[in-house]
């Protein structure tokens, strides 16, 4: 055999021999990938199986307080959420989220007892203003009247407590310093003049300030 021969069969064997161990280490590294993920999957699982079988967060009301049980409810689920998605949070920042979440909740609540005092004003005003006897063209008159009725016999505590309950609203109230102030009336009426605003409730003309309203 001449040595062109030689030289090409020893080619040939060393590519072959280069390619086994391609293959070779492509089956090792498809391997190795298949143990990390086989090992990622059960971290996985394992992490799962933790989160799942941890207690949950919750807190009983104390006794007496048991009617609120829905609120501590609703605090700890908030909690128990934000827990969870920062497990790695310190006591300082949970209970300052803590904090905050139940300033938000006040503020929240706050807002809500405004907004439905409001509505009430505004639906005692307007069973005023269509009472037969006392609303229509007469609302600003007999309003007039309730108001002497109440300067007559009220006083500056009695004022606050009308304004600071919403009470200075109340269809029976404005009705009882209406009859008041008939009685004690000793000269004509003062009927509203034209063009000026109309008041919206006894309080309005009471205290000018909407009976608290915001």
């Amino acid at each position: 055999m001449s040595e062109e021969a030689n030289a090409s069969t020893d080619t040939t064997e060393a590519a072959a021999a280069t390619a086994a161990e391609g293959d070779d280490a492509n089956v090792t590294d498809a391997a190795a990938a298949a143990e990390q993920e086989a090992a990622e999957g059960k971290d996985a699982e394992k992490a799962g199986d933790a989160e799942a079988g941890a207690e949950a967060f919750s807190l009983a009301a104390p006794e007496g307080a048991e009617a609120f049980q829905a609120d501590f409810d609703a605090f700890a689920g908030d909690m128990d959420a934000w827990l969870k998605a920062n497990p790695n949070a310190t006591a300082r920042e949970a209970l300052t989220e803590a904090a905050m979440r139940q300033a938000r909740v006040a503020g929240d609540a706050q807002k809500q007892m405004l907004e439905q005092r409001n509505a009430q004003l505004d639906a005692w005003a307007g069973d005023l203003r269509k009472d037969a006897e006392f609303g229509g063209e007469k609302y600003d008159a007999n309003v007039a009247t309730a108001v002497k009725g109440l300067e007559a016999v009220g006083s500056p505590e009695l004022r606050k407590m009308l304004d600071d309950t919403g009470l200075g609203s109340h269809p029976d109230v404005v009705r009882a310093f209406w009859k008041v102030g008939q009685m004690v009336a000793d000269t004509a009426i003062v009927t509203g003049q034209a063009g000026t605003s109309t008041r919206r409730s006894f309080a309005d003309a009471l205290y000018g300030n909407g009976n608290g309203k915001d």
